[in-house]
């Protein structure tokens, strides 16, 4: 009846308990990468300010000729103070692209698409990317961390089972 114990034991450490814990790694690295992602992102990131698009004189004038859509016709003046810095900071940018930190008031228009007026030069507007935040459950980071580090702990069991049952035979033999 002892074999069977300990064919048993063998089974269990051997088999069951990596298999356990490799699956609580797995499910901590879905939890625990998406949660941790979200704590950081903010630093990472322009989370929840929208990117625009600044279109040269050209291409503005090319989409208000004849047949052309009836877009909003907004003075630089009218902008929001953080409208107008990023629309200064995409027209010195490589790709006109730039961020809005703060007020955005004239959202509904740049969502269409919009002329803005600057220095008498009509520029073409638009929001290209929304940048929204990542939204994880609170307790995913921590959860997930536990479900990795007792996943761990299943995975190195065998082995340090192992170990201790040849320490104690060595210590049987001794005596």
């Amino acid at each position: 009846m002892g074999d069977a114990d300990a064919d048993s034991d063998s089974v269990l450490f051997t088999y069951v308990a990596p298999f356990v814990g490799v699956l609580l790694i797995s499910i901590g690295i879905g939890g625990a990468v998406p949660g941790g992602y979200a704590l950081i992102q903010e630093d990472l990131r322009d989370c929840d300010s929208p990117t625009i698009l600044v279109e040269p004189p050209e291409r503005a004038a090319a989409l208000t000729d004849d047949g052309g859509p009836d877009l909003t016709r907004i003075p630089f003046e009218n902008l929001t103070d953080a409208e107008q810095e990023a629309f200064v900071a995409a027209l010195d940018a490589p790709r006109r692209e730039a961020h809005i930190h703060g007020s955005f008031r004239n959202r509904p228009a740049f969502e269409e698409g919009a002329i803005v007026v600057f220095e008498g030069a009509p520029y073409y507007v638009t929001i290209v990317a929304e940048n929204t935040c990542f939204r994880a459950p609170p307790l995913g980071f921590p959860l997930g961390l536990f479900a990795i580090g007792l996943g761990t702990v299943a995975v190195l069991t065998p082995p340090a089972y192992r170990k201790l049952v040849a320490l104690e035979r060595q210590a049987d033999e001794r005596d």
